[in-house]
């Protein structure tokens, strides 16, 4: 198994022949939804709940699916589909608790990234420790904003910063569009 890292320009190539000729429709499409989640984050936590659900909801038929096909008969081999099962529904039944569970994803999620780039600081102490060690005290800044307002700051905090990554996403696939075989950089 090769164990180097791809260069900045195959993943570029990559990327570029995974999209093909929609690339830019797709760019375009991620940094609009990000600019509507921006002017109105409380639908856009609402479409996010609705799509967590949903997909909890797949999962759980699907795995209902694999333990039919495996002849399961166990209590245990059920609990996990009625869990995605019942997760979901009660996603959509109560968006706002979904919402709010999804606000405590965040903060959990920014607590593990702010450790990640503290111990990443020492790792790298030559390579932009300065930079991880910014990039940890924003992320403790943005899980003590979720914990503080939670659960009710979730339902606008969740939609503001999906809708920011999804407009970063947008721009980094046109930054992809216009990035040159051999250039190295993103620029």
């Amino acid at each position: 198994m090769n164990q180097q890292l791809p260069d900045l320009n195959t993943i570029v190539e990559t990327e570029k022949k995974m999209f093909g000729k929609y690339l830019l429709p797709i760019a375009i499409l991620l940094i609009v939804i990000g600019i509507f989640g921006l002017l109105s984050p409380m639908i856009l936590s609402a479409v996010t709940d609705g799509i967590i659900a949903a997909i909890l909801i797949i999962a759980g038929f699907t795995w209902i699916l694999h333990s039919v096909q495996m002849h399961q008969h166990q209590l245990a081999d059920w609990l996990k589909p009625l869990l995605l099962l019942i997760t979901g529904g009660i996603m959509i039944a109560m968006p706002n608790a979904g919402i709010a569970a999804i606000g405590l994803m965040f903060i959990l999620y920014f607590i593990i990234d702010a450790y990640r780039n503290f111990t990443q600081s020492g790792v790298h102490a030559h390579h932009g420790r300065g930079w991880f060690i910014f990039s940890g005290i924003v992320d403790i800044a943005i899980a003590i904003l979720f914990f503080v307002t939670w659960p009710q700051g979730s339902l606008i905090l969740v939609g503001i910063f999906v809708g920011v990554n999804l407009i970063f996403d947008g721009i980094i696939l046109l930054m992809l569009r216009n990035a040159s075989p051999g250039q190295g950089t993103l620029t």
